[in-house]
C-alpha cells in the first residue's frame, strides 16, 4: 500500500470519527422541541457517517502482506 492510499485511509477514517461524533451529539435535541433542521441534520449526519464507513472498510488495509511464511 502506498503513502497516499494510507494517508487518504486515514483521512477518511478520521473525517468517519468526526462524523460520527457529530451524529452523536445530534441525537439527544430530537427529543426536545421539534425543528425541522435538527431532522436533516441528524439525517445528514447518519448518511455520511454510513458512507464513509463504507469506504474506510473497503479502503482499510489487507492482510494478505502481513502473514510470515514458515
Amino acid at each position: 500500500m502506498s503513502h497516499i492510499t494510507n494517508r487518504l485511509f486515514f483521512g477518511i477514517f478520521i473525517a468517519m470519527a468526526l462524523a460520527a461524533a457529530a451524529l452523536i451529539l445530534s441525537i439527544p435535541p430530537l427529543f426536545s422541541l421539534h425543528e425541522q433542521y435538527r431532522l436533516w441534520l441528524t439525517l445528514v449526519l447518519g448518511g455520511l457517517t454510513v458512507a464513509l464507513g463504507v469506504a474506510v472498510v473497503l479502503m482499510r488495509p489487507s492482510n494478505r502482506n502481513r502473514h510470515v511464511e514458515k
